[in-house]
């Protein structure tokens, strides 16, 4: 083995001068361990950093990776939704609509702020708040799936078109009660006018009607309900002391004024109706003094 002095570099025997400074080598005893010009090379070889192998990596995953989703996204021949057209209450609601593609991905990119959407497998469903507005409104949802599009236009209502109550007349006996109704609307915003006997309550889409016991005459009023242009009544009717005999049990005979006849001495003629007393069992109570 011959060794360079200036360069510290080892050479094999057949070689006689330094490759790096040109100096003559001299030879050295072989101690059975030595490095060659080529392996000293390879090990003073400057090793790439780790960080940028790995950044190398992770650009080439990404570039495969917008390659498949490229793929992947411009695969559909068409696209379509049904329906193409929703129409909401003003109170709004939840509408589901369905997609029928080709493709492996779909994609919402536009809806109105005013809705909500919730995305399955191949539909998604629609859900629009209430309407406070008072007007109209209309907006669009865009679907994409590749270099496909479908609309879905949605309008909703601005005004309450409709008031159907469970029942339109409830009769309470003297003692009150309560009652539960029903209401089914397309509105959000109803409004309860009632009389002063009694008490309402309105929750969600039910009204709560309450009697208190009723000491006085036969009462009557409307429960009335309201909204925008709609308006719808309720008879609420509750017993008590016949207001039309005013609890007597007997009114005033209509044929001859409560008089009891007519005319004077020999042509004084007792009325038929009454027998001569003037008065009449009332019909209503039918003499109680009572209507229930």
């Amino acid at each position: 083995m011959k060794r360079c002095e200036n360069c510290k570099k080892n050479y094999s025997d057949a070689v006689n001068f330094c490759t790096e400074c040109g100096r003559i080598l001299i030879t050295v005893p072989d101690s059975g361990k030595y490095e060659t010009v080529d392996n000293i090379s390879m090990r003073n070889r400057k090793k790439r950093p780790l960080w940028k192998i790995v950044l190398i990596t992770l650009g080439v995953l990404f570039a495969i990776f917008c390659f498949l989703l490229n793929s992947v996204m411009d695969a559909a021949t068409y696209l379509r939704v049904e329906p193409s057209m929703l129409v909401a209450d003003k109170s709004g609601g939840e509408i589901n609509v369905n997609i029928d593609y080709d493709g492996y991905v779909w994609t919402i990119n536009h809806f109105p702020d005013w809705v909500e959407i919730e995305e399955y497998e191949q539909s998604f469903s629609v859900k629009a708040a209430n309407n406070m507005s008072g007007r109209n409104r209309e907006g669009s949802i865009t679907v994409q799936s590749g270099d496909f599009l479908a609309q879905v236009v949605i309008q909703q209502r601005g005004q309450a078109t409709f008031i159907k109550p469970s029942q339109y007349s409830i009769h309470f006996d003297e003692d009150g009660g309560t009652e539960t109704i029903t209401i089914e609307t397309d509105g959000c915003n109803c409004k309860v006018d009632f009389p002063d006997f009694l008490l309402v309550t309105s929750c969600d889409n039910n009204i709560r009607i309450k009697a208190l016991r009723n000491s006085s005459e036969y009462r009557s009023g409307y429960v009335t309900i309201k909204e925008d242009n709609i308006t719808t009544r309720i008879h609420i009717t509750q017993g008590g002391l016949c207001n039309n005999c005013h609890a007597t049990g007997s009114i005033t005979c209509a044929q001859c004024a409560g008089l009891g006849g007519w005319g004077y001495g020999m042509f004084y003629s007792q009325c038929w109706m009454c027998g001569g007393n003037g008065t009449l069992q009332c019909a209503t109570c039918k003499g109680s003094g009572e209507r229930e």
